[in-house]
C-alpha cells in the first residue's frame, strides 16, 4: 500500500472525481506531443487485445470524439467493463454511483463538475481539468489506461488466473501477492513437464511468451504459494497437469491521472482534495466554524492538537487495534493512514464497490 489507500468499508464517496481500485477507464482527448504505451490489462495478452484501435478508437466514422468506438466517455468504458464485457471482472455500472445518504458503491461519474450543495469544483490538476467532458467529470478524469504507475499509489491488483488453453488437466492454477512492479503487467503460465501438483513443472512469461522464467522451470509446489516476481504468486490445487497447458492474469496499480492525496493539506499532493478543496481543513479550525461545511480534519497526524482525542491506532473492525493481534480476515476494512501517518480523505473513504459495512469483504 502506497501513499493513501481506499476504505472500501465506508460511504461511497459523494462529489465528483476519484479513484478506481483497479478499473482502469479511458481517455479521450488529445495531448499534443505525447505518445505513450498502454498498461496492463490495456494491453495484448494472449487472448485479449486492447490495442489502439481494439476495442477503444476508430480512424473513420467514429461514434464519439475522439475517434472512439463509443459516444461519450462513461459509454465507451462502459462497453467492456461490464459484467459480460472483457473487463467483466470489474464492471463499473451507472447504477452504482452513489446519491450521498442515500444508495451506491461508487463515487459519482458523469455528474457535473461543479457541485455546490456539496462544494465542489473543477479541478486545478491540468491533466484532470483538460478531461472535464462538457462540464462533467467523467472516468478519465480520474483515470489514465495508458498508465498503470506505481508512483501515483494506491492499491495494486492481482487479476484472477484464467486458463487460456486446456489439455484435460484436473488441478486449477491461482494467482495471488501483492503487486509491487513499478507498472502493470501481463502474467502469462505454461506447464513444460506434465504430472500432478507435487511434479510437475512451470515457466512464466511477461511479453507474451517470447521470454520466459526461470531458465530452468521450476515445480509445481502442492498447495503452497510459489513467488514469481514483482511480489506476485501462484498456486497450485490437487490434481494433474498437462504439458502446454497456460493461465493468464494481470497485475496492475490503478490507472490514476495524479498522485492520491498524501501529506499536509497545503504542501503535499491532492487528489480527492483538488476537487473538494472548499472543505478542506486540519485540526487548527476545529472550533472556528465559519458557516462553510468542511471535513474532518485530514493531512494531519492522529490527535494532532495533543487533546487526547483520537486512539493511538485506529481499530480494526473487530474493535481491536488494527496491526496487531487484532488484525482480522477482512483488509477492506482497515483505516489506513498515508505514509507519513497521516490521515486522507481516502483513510476513510472508497471509491468504488463499496457497501459502507465494516463485517462484508468488499471487491472485486
Amino acid at each position: 500500500m502506497t501513499s493513501a489507500v481506499a476504505r472500501p468499508h465506508q460511504a461511497a464517496w459523494f462529489g465528483k472525481i476519484l479513484v478506481v481500485q483497479v478499473a482502469a477507464m479511458i481517455f479521450i482527448g488529445y495531448s499534443p506531443g505525447v505518445a505513450e504505451a498502454s498498461d496492463p490489462p490495456h494491453w495484448t495478452s494472449s487472448t485479449v487485445t486492447t490495442d489502439c484501435t481494439t476495442p477503444c478508437h476508430v480512424t473513420h466514422h467514429a461514434a464519439g470524439d475522439g475517434l472512439t468506438a463509443s459516444a461519450g466517455n462513461v459509454n465507451l468504458c462502459q462497453s467492456c467493463h461490464n459484467p459480460s464485457g472483457p473487463a467483466g471482472d470489474l464492471p463499473i455500472n451507472s447504477s452504482d454511483v452513489a446519491i450521498p445518504g442515500t444508495q451506491g458503491t461508487s463515487h459519482a461519474f458523469d455528474v457535473p463538475a461543479v457541485n455546490s450543495p456539496l462544494g465542489t469544483q473543477e479541478p486545478t490538476n491540468p491533466a484532470m481539468q483538460l478531461r472535464v467532458m462538457g462540464g462533467n467529470v467523467v472516468c478519465s478524469t480520474c483515470h489514465n489506461q495508458h498508465s498503470s504507475a506505481a508512483s501515483f499509489g494506491g492499491l495494486p491488483r492481482v487479476g484472477p488466473a484464467k486458463q487460456v488453453t486446456a489439455f484435460g488437466s484436473t488441478g486449477l492454477m491461482t494467482s495471488g501477492g501483492l503487486f509491487n512492479g513499478s507498472t502493470g503487467v501481463w502474467f502469462l503460465v505454461e506447464i513444460v513437464t506434465a504430472g500432478n501438483q507435487s511434479s510437475a513443472r512451470f515457466r512464466y512469461s511477461k511479453d507474451n511468451g517470447t521470454s520466459w522464467f526461470p531458465a530452468a522451470p521450476a515445480t509445481l509446489g502442492a498447495g503452497i504459494d510459489v513467488a514469481l516476481d514483482s511480489g506476485v504468486s501462484i498456486s497450485f490445487g490437487t490434481g494433474n497437469f498437462a504439458v502446454g497447458e497456460r493461465w493468464e492474469f494481470s497485475a496492475a496499480w490503478p490507472f490514476l491521472r495524479s498522485a492520491l492525496d498524501s501529506g499536509a493539506n497545503d504542501t503535499g499532493d491532492a487528489y480527492c482534495r483538488d476537487c473538494h478543496r472548499s472543505w478542506v481543513m486540519d485540526h487548527s479550525a476545529v472550533r472556528t466554524y465559519d458557516g462553510i461545511f468542511k471535513s474532518h480534519p485530514v493531512g494531519v497526524a492522529l490527535d494532532a492538537n495533543g487533546m487526547g482525542y483520537d486512539r493511538p491506532v485506529p481499530l480494526d473492525g473487530n474493535g481491536a487495534a488494527q496491526g496487531t493481534a487484532g488484525e482480522d480476515s477482512n483488509p477492506t476494512n482497515d483505516l489506513l493512514l498515508d505514509s507519513g501517518g497521516l490521515v486522507q480523505c481516502l483513510t476513510c473513504h472508497g471509491i468504488h464497490y463499496v457497501d459502507s459495512n465494516t463485517l462484508t469483504v468488499d471487491g472485486p
